[in-house]
């Protein structure tokens, strides 16, 4: 910058009195110095400048919209097979769903995960699908299983077990009580448990299922593998 214009000693704008060689006025501000306008412009454009390019910096390293689940959005989906439709492995609107339907639909989706080795999706949709499971108006035996085997994925092995036992509470030896029990024995490898929920179940096999009750057709090729495989020496 150059030198501030000598003898100044007025401001030309609020008429303050001055400092020898000062550059701006004490009072409004104003620049006094000879080459002080130019120096405020020069300052003034390097800040506009710097504002410009980080706008552009981080407009450009903007993250892309998250798209993780969302609770209207979270059951799975097939292929997008139409123009227009989602693209392959977005999850479809079950917003319009029952709580119902929404709870087993996402519990489709978890066990299609797991089944597949996708443990990160499994895990990642199960707090969705127990917090459905909260939300049903109306719980039967079917849909304690289902919660049941949603607590299993995730260790909740007390959550399981009280399912297991609330079931047996509505149903008297119900097969899918002693069937969770298995199943949470198996995840723990407690060798106990696992033989006692074993027998129960084999024990209990004949009896329940002569009751057709509506879960034990709607898992019978389950419930019938299984009784093979617990037989079998």
């Amino acid at each position: 910058m150059t030198d501030p214009t000598p003898g100044a000693t007025a401001c030309p704008s609020c008429h303050a009195s001055l400092t020898p060689g000062a550059r701006y006025c004490h009072r409004c501000g104003r620049a006094v110095g000879a080459g002080s306008d130019r120096g405020i412009w020069i300052a003034a454009w390097a800040v506009v400048a710097i504002a410009i390019a980080s706008i552009v910096y981080f407009v450009n390293r903007a993250p892309a919209p998250a798209t993780g689940p969302d609770m209207a959005n979270a059951g799975n989906a097939g292929p997008a097979t139409a123009a227009g439709a989602r693209p392959q492995g977005a999850p479809p609107d079950i917003s319009q769903m029952t709580p119902r339907e929404r709870f087993l639909r996402l519990h489709d989706r978890i066990m299609s995960a797991q089944e597949s080795g996708d443990t990160a999706t499994a895990q990642r949709f199960a707090p969705m699908a127990i917090s459905a499971y909260g939300m049903l108006d109306q719980v039967d035996v079917d849909a304690r299983y289902h919660a049941g085997a949603i607590y299993i994925l995730t260790r909740a092995y007390p959550e399981a077990l009280a399912l297991a036992d609330t079931i047996q509470a509505e149903s008297s030896k119900n097969l899918l009580g002693d069937l969770l029990r298995l199943e949470v024995a198996q995840a723990k490898k407690d060798a106990a448990l696992e033989a006692r929920a074993r027998k129960a179940f084999l024990d209990n096999f004949d009896a329940q299922i002569a009751r057709q009750r509506p879960e034990y057709q709607e898992h019978k090729a389950m419930l019938d593998d299984l009784r093979r495989q617990l037989s079998a020496p």
